[in-house]
């Protein structure tokens, strides 16, 4: 199964992690894909973009959620460091949370 984020670093001081650039490229397909089929008129298409469409949001709630809530909390704590670009394949996004010493 496709992964929606790569643990680059995790240690006791922090954790990194590298979103899957592949996931958001891929459902601009899947709904080109639908697009195209609804203007062609090819039903075939339409069909092939729903079930993208249901496998993106399956990865979402099993694979991204979880890492979300984790991101959230540290944003809000102030503890999350971002770079990159979900869209780019040369410098994806990249998430690094600090763990404070409290833990």
């Amino acid at each position: 199964m496709i992964e929606a984020y790569k643990i680059l670093e995790d240690t006791p001081e922090r954790i990194t992690y590298e979103y899957n650039a592949l996931l958001t490229w891929g459902i601009f397909a899947a709904l080109g894909m639908g697009l195209a089929g609804v203007f062609l008129g090819i039903f075939l298409l339409q069909v092939l973009c729903g079930i993208a469409m249901v496998i993106y949001l399956y990865i979402g709630f099993t694979k991204v959620n979880p890492i979300n809530k984790k991101v959230r909390k540290a944003l809000r704590e102030g503890t999350l460091t971002m770079e990159g670009s979900k869209y780019s394949f040369q410098r994806p996004l990249r998430l690094t949370i600090t763990h404070s010493n409290a833990e």
